[in-house]
């Protein structure tokens, strides 16, 4: 009985100690000073936008894929088009468009009937495949997405 009542009481203080002592320190330790420089800034991502603010496109083949827990009898398709501004924007995304095609296939086929009759589930797949489009190019260079169709049978 005395080894749990010690475990109430010393684990709050342990963990106190701990905060207090070890963890706001470390963070302390790894925030810039006041007035420093950030360590990060623009130009260390690389992101070059056209000045003259046109948005570059380009259209993805039809993605299909089979509805989750339907027995692969119903299926959802989808043709978008992606929007950025970059000036490479249509060779960068060439060149990871087999990525970016597997990423629009999970999207889909992680779909099930009852996300389909939801109202703003093309604005939930827009917004899955953006942030993963972004990820896969290692730069935020997607800002837009449109669906040409969002159809599911």
């Amino acid at each position: 009985m005395i080894p749990a009542l010690l475990v109430i009481v010393l684990m709050p203080v342990i963990s106190f100690a701990m905060f207090k002592f070890m963890i706001i320190p470390m963070i302390k330790a790894e925030l810039p000073e006041p007035g420093e420089a950030a360590p990060i800034t623009a130009e260390d991502l690389s992101i070059t936008y056209d000045e003259s603010g046109a948005q570059l496109e380009y259209s993805f083949e039809p993605v299909i894929a089979n509805v989750l827990g339907t027995s692969q009898t119903r299926f959802v398709q989808a043709v978008f088009t992606v929007y950025g501004k970059h000036p490479d924007f249509v060779a960068l995304i060439e060149a990871k468009k087999v990525r970016l095609r597997d990423h629009a296939d999970s999207v889909l086929g992680g779909l099930t009937l009852a996300d389909l009759e939801k109202r703003e589930i093309k604005n939930i797949v827009r917004n899955q495949l953006r942030e993963g489009f972004n990820h896969h190019l290692g730069k935020p260079l997607v800002e837009e997405i449109y669906f040409d169709s969002f159809v599911t049978q």
